[in-house]
């Protein structure tokens, strides 16, 4: 991630992107395949490979089997991926609602390479937890995930109680801006996972921008998050 602040058009860019995550490009791989996850690719996010085929976003344009489309509506994007938009999904927790699906999605490309900066960054760090779990721990590749519209990973014994998810929101409810997260499946087991909205602890983007080195503060707040997880019990 850099450490320049977020451009002020990042919390619209985000919510249009989450909404065109959920409603047309995770729901075009799992029309296919069943799989809902997502990845960090350059300039923004898109499916893994599906049938041959990719959809995803690369700053304000759609990317559909390697062909660049300006972003425009729910309908224009959903054409683009051969489906309809799947307004289904907003029955679930956290997503969006869909709004008007003819109205342009407001995605300003320098929000959206920031909010692509934030999913790299994110999967950097995760990546490198990960690599440090032991088999018993059973730690999952790094995903992004349509209704959280965050990337994570779940790892740790569970029987243990000690398993946790480990991620990065792009912004949310709980906090206006990206942040990292750990948050164990056992709750509040000390009080480091002090973050007021959920049972977890966090770190926003603006204090890992704040730090002299982003990607190594990023990477000691997951793992001492997880050595306190590991200890717990």
């Amino acid at each position: 991630m850099t450490r320049a602040p977020l451009p002020e058009t990042f919390a619209e860019t985000r919510d249009a992107l989450h909404r065109l995550a959920v409603y047309v490009i995770s729901p075009a791989q799992r029309l296919v395949n069943g799989e809902i996850i997502m990845r960090a690719t350059p300039g923004g996010f898109s499916t893994f490979p599906f049938d041959g085929r990719v959809v995803g976003v690369d700053g304000a344009d759609l990317i559909v089997n390697g062909a660049r489309h300006p972003i425009g509506s729910l309908n224009d994007a959903a054409r683009l991926a051969g489906i309809e938009p799947d307004v289904g999904q907003g029955a679930q927790f956290d997503v969006p609602a869909h709004g008007d699906l003819d109205a342009p999605l407001p995605v300003d490309a320098a929000a959206a390479r920031a909010l692509g900066d934030w999913f790299a960054f994110a999967t950097d760090v995760l990546a490198a937890v990960r690599a440090e779990a032991g088999p018993e721990e059973d730690a999952t590749m790094v995903r992004i995930w349509p209704e959280h519209f965050d990337a994570a990973i779940d790892a740790g014994e569970e029987a243990a109680g000690k398993r946790a998810t480990y991620g990065a929101s792009p912004g949310d409810g709980h906090h206006p801006e990206p942040y990292l997260y750990a948050s164990p499946w056992a709750g509040r087991i000390d009080r480091f996972f002090d973050d007021p909205g959920f049972r977890g602890a966090a770190r926003t983007h603006s204090q890992l921008a704040g730090s002299p080195d982003p990607r190594a503060a990023a990477t000691a707040f997951l793992r001492d998050a997880r050595e306190r997880i590991r200890r717990h019990g």
